[in-house]
């Protein structure tokens, strides 16, 4: 039986998921969804971003192949190379059971090959950029990118019998990024290694359920895997560390809910890197899960305020902007109301985040409840962008209460392997009023409105999903509001009448 083929693209997944590449090669597509909106508006934006960056070349001759198939394409490719072809756009490259077809193959004339007194470059061109800053701060290049551009030099060395010394790809601003492959090289044969297992069969993995899951197609079917098996990836914030916790015997949430914590603080069954307080913590969240009802714990507070702000940007990463300010304003005395600073065009993204900067300015006393790091980590990048005044961010920072992190993280287990908004605010009966809410969809509707701007149904899907959003944020507040409230008037009419 032929060989399944390997793909940069199952070397891009295998930085994400192992089990996904096991299950595009041997699942059974009829377990597999539709791809969501928002993954398509990506593959259109790559395309987009490619055609961009192939006009801006202008007069360079480019040998385009990027209509025709796997086999007439290699063939293409290699007449290409032979003669010397500059450019060579959308080429592909086979060797074995390995094809990959490159964005670019750039003819580079300071090195010699078996070709001539020149050799070809594998260059990407990419959506995003390649270079970030990492949790200590350092910066790094993004591996799933490095991973494609080895695989693509894999596949150029076995023809053209080497490689150029550097790798590099060309990002969203058109670019050129460069990076040293060295670093990933070990780790990458690694990969190629166990992609190929993946991709013949030999092995599966197992699902490794967590929050970024709901946007493959194979979510449904690692859900329902997850359930049947008592995964512990059934539990939030578990991950990967499944592997090990397996491998001293915790294979089930029931297994972690019995478990003697202080059996597994020291060999042999020791877990790297997970101390008691963790430990403690899954045991709780096992316990939860089987039990079927969230525990809300004691000790938290809410700052004592004129008026609550319930705040959430919308922003699409595709074109780097910022489109919405939405929040909802709850005041004594008075109905909460929804306001929100709207940028119609990417363009009037300064005009709208310099607009807000002033709301902020007249705010007073108030707390702003977000969801997570995001607004502050967005308000700063626009104040850094913008050259904005540094001290109404710093008011607004001090004045933040992230209700996931200092709220519902801190004081609370749920029966949920996410503990997003949209998880928990279903949990406790809020109900969003469009069919398929999340922030992905909202940037593909964000994309639907540019295309048809004068259709006001768009414009109006984006502002009732932001604002279910920021109502979802006061539902949970109030719904921990109302259970301290209730212990507390449990704890002064005495232990005979406990609720």
């Amino acid at each position: 039986m032929a060989l399944k083929r390997i793909t940069a693209q199952d070397l891009y997944n295998y930085t994400k998921c192992l089990h996904r590449v096991f299950l595009d090669s041997n699942g059974n597509p009829s377990e597999k969804s539709e791809v969501s909106s928002f993954v398509k508006l990506l593959w259109e934006v790559g395309l987009q971003t490619e055609r961009d960056y192939i006009s801006s070349l202008g007069d360079q001759e480019i040998t385009d192949l990027q209509h025709l198939a796997v086999e007439p394409a290699f063939q293409e490719t290699l007449s290409a190379m032979e003669r010397g072809s500059p450019i060579i756009y959308q080429g592909c490259l086979i060797h074995e059971h390995f094809v990959g077809r490159p964005d670019l193959l750039v003819k580079r004339e300071d090195s010699s090959s078996r070709l001539g007194p020149f050799l070809y470059e594998p260059i990407d061109i990419k959506a995003g950029r390649g270079w970030e800053e990492s949790e200590s701060k350092k910066r790094k290049f993004k591996e799933h990118y490095a991973f494609q551009i080895l695989f693509y030099r894999f596949l150029l060395e076995k023809i053209q019998g080497t490689v150029s010394p550097g790798g590099r790809i060309i990002n969203v601003d058109k670019e050129i990024e460069e990076f040293d492959p060295v670093p990933f090289e070990e780790r990458f044969a690694q990969a190629m290694q166990e992609v190929q297992r993946l991709v013949s069969g030999d092995v599966s993995s197992e699902p490794v359920l967590g929050s970024h899951c709901t946007m493959c197609g194979w979510f449904t079917r690692c859900y329902r895997w997850v359930k049947a098996e008592a995964d512990p990836t059934g539990l939030f914030f578990v991950g990967k560390q499944k592997f090990a916790m397996k491998e001293v015997g915790l294979r089930t949430i029931a297994d972690i809910a019995a478990m003697e914590v202080d059996d597994y603080l020291a060999p042999p069954l020791k877990i790297p890197r997970m101390g008691k307080k963790s430990l403690d913590r899954m045991k709780e969240r096992a316990q939860v899960a089987l039990e079927g009802k969230p525990v809300i714990r004691p000790g938290y507070t809410f700052p004592k305020v004129e008026r609550e702000i319930y705040f959430d940007i919308e922003d699409d990463p595709t074109r780097g902007v910022v489109y919405l300010f939405g929040y909802v304003i709850c005041e004594p005395d008075r109905s909460a109301r929804y306001e929100y600073f709207w940028a119609k065009q990417p363009e009037d993204e300064e005009r709208t985040v310099r607009a807000f900067w002033t709301f902020l300015q007249s705010c007073g006393n108030v707390v702003f409840y977000v969801y997570s790091h995001k607004e502050r980590t967005t308000l700063k990048q626009l104040m850094e962008r913008y050259g904005l005044d540094s001290d109404t961010f710093e008011s607004y920072r001090v004045k933040e209460y992230d209700l996931y992190q200092q709220l519902v993280v801190d004081y609370s287990d749920w029966p949920t392997f996410s503990y997003g908004i949209k998880h928990i605010a279903k949990w406790i009966g809020f109900q969003w009023r469009d069919l398929d809410p999340s922030g992905a969809n909202s940037i593909a509707w964000y994309n639907d409105y540019l295309n048809d701007p004068g259709n006001p149904s768009l414009m109006q899907r984006i502002l009732d999903y932001n604002e279910d959003d920021c109502y979802a944020m006061l539902a949970i507040k109030q719904h921990f509001e109302r259970y301290r409230s209730e212990v507390q008037a449990a704890i002064d009419r005495g232990p005979q009448d406990d609720i």
